[in-house]
């Protein structure tokens, strides 16, 4: 493989394969088909844990990006900044995705600055509580690369046959028209998956979870 990708060496995402080789994943995988693999992302937990979700919250240059959803709505509600308004916000059933965190916590920017070689990244951070979802069935014009560090978490998703435009509230109606088979994953902290740019997917947790999210533009010349 001669691409900037491999001669970059990724190594944060040579982790999370763990023993599916990069050259493997990016001939197989990139853009075409999602893998999931246990433990293999255990190094990420810290990445992601309670204390950095604090830092993140408590953060002004800048600030997070925050979104306060519960069961696929965006509520108009305060984000918290502090992990006493979050919990009280999970006791709710209220959970949070956090966009663009890279900005925010130096280890997140690590994050990011990893899975550059394939593309511009960005790192999202994602908090909800049990038996809750976030965001229902959607795609995402990026390809998507998930680290669970806290929690149980069950993903489902299936590919895209139906939808073609970019990614938005109108097109993902067209899920109802979808026929193609769905597949899932339970992740538990440590565990990792791949969700190719513009499948559909949906997470619905087994306990309060906490997830790092890496959205990847992957560039043309990466994809073999």
């Amino acid at each position: 493989m001669t691409s900037a990708a491999a001669r970059a060496e990724p190594a944060l995402l040579r982790e999370w394969l763990g023993p599916v080789a990069l050259e493997a994943f990016l001939a197989s995988h990139l853009g075409r088909l999602p893998i999931a693999q246990p433990g293999t992302a255990t190094g990420a937990r810290t990445l992601c844990d309670w204390s950095v979700l604090e830092a993140v919250l408590a953060a002004t240059d800048p600030p997070p990006d925050v979104l306060v959803v519960a069961r696929g709505r965006l509520l108009p509600v305060p984000a918290p900044r502090s992990l006493a308004e979050l919990r009280a916000l999970l006791a709710r059933g209220v959970g949070l995705s956090l966009r663009r965190t890279e900005r925010c916590h130096p280890s997140l920017e690590r994050v990011a600055a990893a899975f550059r070689p394939l593309g511009r990244s960005h790192v999202q951070l994602f908090v909800t509580p049990a038996r809750t979802y976030g965001f229902g069935w959607h795609y995402d014009d990026e390809d998507v690369f998930i680290a669970q560090t806290a929690g149980v978490k069950d993903y489902y998703f299936r590919a895209n046959t139906v939808a073609r435009e970019p990614a938005t509230a109108a097109a993902f109606r067209r899920l109802a028209s979808e026929s193609s088979p769905v597949y899932s994953a339970r992740l538990a902290p440590g565990d990792f998956l791949y969700v190719p740019a513009r499948w559909w997917h949906t997470a619905l947790c087994v306990q309060d979870a906490l997830s790092i999210s890496v959205g990847v533009h992957v560039d043309e010349h990466t994809r073999a």
